[in-house]
C-alpha cells in the first residue's frame, strides 16, 4: 500500500505538475499570442509607416528632380541674349538622357497679343523654327508653343498651338509668371492626346517654370516666356513609386487630402484586396502639396498571422518556444537587412540622379558664353565655367579677394588704376550685397590688350548656413567697342546734319523734305518764319490749309495739284511760279520747286520742296517795264520839244535873227531840260528807296519840317497882281530813328505838294502835327493836312503806286507820278505806312504812322 501510495502520489504529482505544467503552458501560451498578437500589430504599423516614408520620399525625390532639370533649362534659356531653335534644342538635348519617365516634351512657350501675332510667327520662323504656324483661339492675349522638344516616342510634336485654350495649363502658366517661380498644374487631360486612342490616354500635369532674361542695369529681369515639361501621370508614377510588395496593396496620389480626393494617379495591385492598414504623406511640387495615400495588409507586411496559435497550441516545450523565438529574431533580422539593403538601393539611385543633374548642370556651365564663378566664405572657388577662366585670361584659381586683382589683373575700365578689392562683386557678394553691371577690365598676359568684361553677383548660403557667392561675367569688349565706333558715327553725324541745318537755315529759300505719306519730315527757318507755325510733323495739306495758291493768270490751284502733291503720286521734277496768299493777308510771287527722294536702291521715300520769293524781282520788272514807257513817252516828249527848238534856234542863227528875239526859245529848251531833270532825279529817288541802305539814327523831325519849310518858302515867288504867302503851322513833333536823308525826301515831297496842288489865286495853308494813335505811346502819328485842291476818293488808294497821277490834275500840274510811290516805299522800309483821306476843311489829309523812340515831343511851332 506504501508503494501503491507512493505511486499514486507520484502520479498526482506528476499530474499536478503536469496540470501545473499544462496550466502554465497554457498561461504563457495565451500570453504569448496575446502580446505576440499587440507586438505584431504594432510592428506592421511601423513597416508601413517607413514604407509610406519610403515612398513619400522616392515620390518627392524624384519630383525634384523633374523640377531642378526643368528650372536649370529655364535659368540656361534666359541666360541667352537671343534664343533661337537651335539653341534651345542644344540646351534641352541633356534630358534626353535623364530617363525622365511619364515625360512627354519639353517646350518653350510665348505670351502673344492679338496684334503681334504674324510678326511674332515670322520672327521665330527667322529663329529656327521655320514650319512654325501659330494657331490662335479667341481674342485677346495668346499663349504659343514655339519650341518643342519630344521626350516619348509616341508623342508628335505640334508647335504653334494655343495653350489659352486649357484651362489648367492657362492657370499654371499665369501662376509661374505671377510669382516669378515654377508652377504646376491639376491633372488635365493633354491638347496632343485628344487624337490618341482612349485606351491610351490617361491623366497628366505640366510643370511650367518663367524665364527671365539678363538683369538690367536697375537690377530688373524682362520676363520672356515659359519653359514646359508636360507628363503622363500614370507613367511617372509606374516608374517612380517602387515594387507594390512586403504588404502595400494600394498607392495612390491626389491634390486633396481628402480620402476621396481628385486622383492624380493610383496603382492597385492586381491580387490586392481591400487594405486593413493605411498611411499618407505629402509632396510638394512647385507650388502645389499634392497628397500620397498608402495602403496594406497586416498580415503581408509581418508574415503569416498563424503564427501566434501555432507557438500556443504546437509548441509548449520549451525548446520549440526557444526554437520559434529564435525564428522570429532570424526573420526580425532578414526584414532589416532587406531595410537596410533596399535603403542603400534607394541612397544609390539618389545618388545616380544627383550625378546626372550635376552632369547636366556642368553640361549646360560648359555650354553657357558667359562665365560664372562660385566662392565659398573664404574666398575659395568652388567653380569656374570655361567660360570664365577664358575671360580671366588666367587658367589656375587664387583663393582669397585680397589675390585677385593682382593674380587676374583687375582694373578699372577707365584706367585709372587698379580695380580695389572691396568694390569687387564677389566681395560685395559675400557681404551680402546684390550688384550687376560691374564693368571691369582684365588685362594680364593673355589679354594684354585687356578685355572689358560686366559682372553681376548675388549672395549664396551654403548647406550648414555658410556664406557664398556666385558671378555672371559677360565679354562686352566688342559691345564697348561697338558703342564707342557707334557713339563716334553718331557724332558725326550730328555734327553733319547740324551743318547741313545751318546751311538750309541760312538760305533765304524755304525748304522741306516730307515722307511718301505726306508728313514733314523736316524744314529750315526760313519756311517755318514765312509760315508761322510749327511744321515738322505735320501733313504737307494740314500746312497748306490756310495758303491761297493762285497761278500768274489768277486761277485757283487746288493742293493736290501743289508740286509736292504731285511729285508723292509719281510725278518727276515740278516747277510753279505762282502767286501765294497766307492767312495774314500778304500776298507774295514765289516759285515752287518739287522732286522726289530716292534710297541706294532708287526706290522713292518722300520728296524734297523749295520755295523762294520773287516778289522783289517782279517789282523791279514792273519798275522796269514801267521806266520804259516812261522812257518812251515822258522823256521823249521834252527831248522832241528840246531838239525842235534846237533847230529853230539854229535857223535863226543862221538867219542872223537878233539874239533877243531867241530868248523864249531858249527859255522852252531849259524847261525841257529841267523837266527830264525832275523826272530823272525822282527816277533815281525811288530806285534809292528801294535798294539804299538804310543808316538808322535820331532824326529830329521838328528841324527836318522846319529846314523844308524854310527852303520851299524862301524863293516862292508870288504870282502875277500879288497875293497873300503861304500859311503853315506846325505842331511838337517827336524825334525817331530813321535814314536822315530818306526821311527828309519824305517830307520833302509831302510839303511841296501841298504847297503845289492849291489852287489858282488861293494862299497855301497846311497843318502839320503829331500825336499817339489810340494813345499806342509805341507808335507815333504825323498829319500833313492842307486847303487845295484836295485828291477824289476813288483815286487815294492808288496816288502811292508808281507813275500814277490824278486824272483831274495832269493838265494844270505838272508831275511825275514817283513822288508818293517814293513816299510810300521809304516807310515801308522804315517799318512804317502812309495813306491818303479827305480833310475835313477841304483839301487832303496825308497820315504817316511810324515806330516811336518814345522821347518827349517839341513845343509847337508856327511858320
Amino acid at each position: 500500500m506504501t508503494a501503491t501510495s507512493a505511486v499514486g502520489a507520484r502520479l498526482r504529482s506528476a499530474g499536478t505538475l503536469t496540470v501545473a505544467v499544462i496550466v502554465v503552458t497554457l498561461m504563457i501560451a495565451g500570453a504569448t499570442f496575446a502580446a505576440m498578437t499587440r507586438g505584431d500589430d504594432e510592428t506592421a504599423r511601423r513597416l508601413l509607416q517607413r514604407r509610406a516614408s519610403q515612398v513619400t520620399a522616392a515620390v518627392q525625390s524624384e519630383v525634384n528632380r523633374y523640377l531642378d532639370a526643368l528650372s536649370t533649362t529655364a535659368a540656361a534659356a534666359g541666360a541667352h541674349d537671343t534664343l533661337t531653335n537651335a539653341k534651345f534644342l542644344q540646351l534641352s538635348a541633356p534630358l534626353s538622357g535623364m530617363r525622365l519617365s511619364g515625360a512627354t516634351a519639353v517646350g518653350f512657350l510665348l505670351p502673344v497679343p492679338d496684334d503681334r501675332i504674324a510678326e511674332t510667327q515670322r520672327l521665330w520662323r527667322d529663329r529656327g523654327v521655320t514650319d512654325l504656324l501659330l494657331r490662335p483661339v479667341g481674342s485677346g492675349e495668346h499663349i504659343f508653343t514655339v519650341m518643342v522638344r519630344v521626350l516619348d516616342a509616341l508623342l508628335v510634336p505640334r508647335a504653334g498651338l494655343d495653350a489659352t485654350q486649357s484651362r489648367p495649363l492657362w492657370d499654371t502658366l499665369r501662376a509661374a509668371r505671377d510669382t516669378g517661380r515654377p508652377a504646376i498644374s491639376e491633372p488635365y487631360g493633354l491638347v496632343v492626346d485628344q487624337n490618341l486612342p482612349p485606351a491610351q490616354r490617361q491623366l497628366s500635369f505640366t510643370l511650367a517654370a518663367p524665364v527671365y532674361g539678363l538683369a538690367a542695369p536697375d537690377g530688373s529681369r524682362e520676363f520672356q516666356g515659359w519653359v514646359t515639361m508636360s507628363l503622363r501621370s500614370r507613367n511617372f508614377l509606374g516608374t517612380v513609386l517602387p515594387a507594390l510588395g512586403d504588404g502595400l496593396r494600394e498607392v495612390s496620389l491626389s491634390t486633396s487630402p481628402e480620402e476621396y480626393g481628385p486622383l492624380v494617379a493610383a496603382y492597385p495591385r492586381a491580387d490586392a484586396h481591400e487594405p486593413d492598414m493605411s498611411d499618407s504623406g505629402t509632396v510638394t511640387v512647385a507650388d502645389r502639396t499634392w497628397y500620397l495615400r498608402i495602403g496594406g495588409a497586416r498580415r503581408e507586411l509581418i508574415g503569416s498571422r498563424a503564427l501566434p496559435r501555432v507557438v500556443a497550441v504546437s509548441v509548449l516545450a520549451l525548446g520549440l518556444v526557444l526554437a520559434a523565438l529564435v525564428h522570429v529574431l532570424a526573420t526580425g533580422r532578414a526584414r532589416a537587412r532587406r531595410a537596410v539593403e533596399q535603403a542603400t538601393t534607394e541612397l544609390a539611385a539618389a545618388e545616380s540622379r544627383a550625378r546626372e543633374q550635376a552632369f547636366l548642370l556642368t553640361t549646360i556651365l560648359d555650354a553657357m558664353s558667359d562665365g560664372v564663378g562660385v566662392v565659398d566664405d573664404s574666398g575659395e572657388f568652388l567653380l569656374h565655367n570655361p567660360a570664365a577662366k577664358s575671360m580671366l585670361g588666367i587658367a589656375e584659381d587664387r583663393s582669397g579677394p585680397q589675390n585677385w586683382q593682382e593674380h587676374y589683373g583687375i582694373f578699372r575700365v577707365d584706367g585709372s588704376g587698379p580695380f580695389p578689392t572691396e568694390e569687387l562683386p564677389l566681395v560685395r557678394a559675400l557681404a551680402g550685397e546684390q550688384c550687376d553691371l560691374v564693368d571691369m577690365l582684365i588685362r594680364n598676359v593673355t589679354h594684354p590688350d585687356g578685355l572689358t568684361i560686366s559682372v553681376s553677383a548675388r549672395p549664396l548660403r551654403l548647406q550648414g548656413g555658410r556664406a557664398a557667392a556666385v558671378a555672371v561675367f559677360h565679354d562686352i569688349t566688342a559691345r564697348k567697342a561697338d558703342m564707342a565706333a557707334i557713339e563716334a558715327a553718331r557724332d558725326q553725324l550730328a555734327a553733319q546734319k547740324d551743318y547741313l541745318t545751318q546751311v538750309l537755315d541760312a538760305l533765304q529759300i524755304t525748304v522741306v523734305t516730307c515722307d511718301t505719306d505726306g508728313m514733314l519730315v523736316h524744314t529750315n527757318a526760313t519756311g517755318g518764319a514765312r509760315v508761322g507755325a510749327p511744321m515738322t510733323g505735320r501733313h504737307i495739306d494740314e500746312v497748306s490749309s490756310g495758303i491761297t495758291v493762285t497761278d500768274m493768270d489768277g486761277q485757283v490751284i487746288a493742293l493736290a495739284d501743289m508740286p509736292i502733291p504731285r511729285v508723292l503720286r509719281g510725278a518727276d521734277a515740278i516747277r510753279l511760279e505762282a502767286m501765294v496768299r497766307f492767312g495774314s493777308g500778304h500776298t507774295r510771287a514765289v516759285v515752287l520747286n518739287a522732286q522726289p527722294l530716292v534710297d541706294r536702291t532708287g526706290a522713292r521715300i518722300g520728296a524734297v520742296g523749295s520755295s523762294y520769293d520773287i516778289t522783289a524781282l517782279r517789282e523791279r520788272e514792273a519798275d522796269l517795264a514801267a521806266f520804259a514807257g516812261v522812257a518812251a513817252h515822258d522823256l521823249r516828249a521834252p527831248l522832241m520839244v528840246i531838239a525842235g527848238y534846237t533847230a529853230l534856234l539854229e535857223e535863226d542863227l543862221e538867219d542872223g535873227a537878233d539874239p533877243e528875239s531867241m530868248h523864249p526859245t531858249v527859255a522852252r529848251i531849259g524847261a525841257g531840260v529841267r523837266r527830264m531833270q525832275q523826272l530823272i532825279d525822282d527816277l533815281l529817288a525811288y530806285a534809292t528807296a528801294r535798294d539804299a541802305r538804310i543808316s538808322l539814327q535820331h532824326v529830329d523831325l521838328q528841324e527836318v519840317v522846319a529846314d523844308i519849310v524854310t527852303e520851299r518858302t524862301l524863293h516862292l515867288h508870288v504870282a502875277d497882281g500879288g497875293g497873300p504867302p503861304p500859311e503853315i503851322t506846325v505842331g511838337p513833333l517827336p524825334v525817331i530813328d530813321a535814314d536822315a536823308s530818306m526821311i527828309r525826301q519824305v517830307f520833302d515831297n509831302l510839303i511841296g505838294n501841298a504847297l503845289k496842288y492849291t489852287r489858282p489865286g488861293e494862299p497855301a495853308r497846311i497843318d502839320i502835327a503829331a500825336s499817339h494813335p489810340d494813345g499806342d505811346p509805341a507808335t507815333i502819328r504825323i498829319t500833313i493836312a492842307d486847303r487845295g485842291i484836295g485828291i477824289p476818293a476813288e483815286e487815294q488808294p492808288h496816288v502811292f503806286d508808281q507813275f500814277h497821277r490824278v486824272a483831274a490834275h495832269t493838265k494844270s500840274y505838272h508831275g511825275t507820278g514817283l513822288g508818293l510811290a517814293i513816299c510810300k516805299r521809304v516807310l515801308q522800309r522804315h517799318d512804317g505806312t502812309i495813306r491818303a483821306a479827305d480833310n475835313p476843311g477841304g483839301g487832303t489829309c496825308m497820315i504817316i504812322e511810324m515806330p516811336y523812340a518814345g522821347r518827349p515831343l517839341p513845343a509847337p511851332v508856327t511858320v
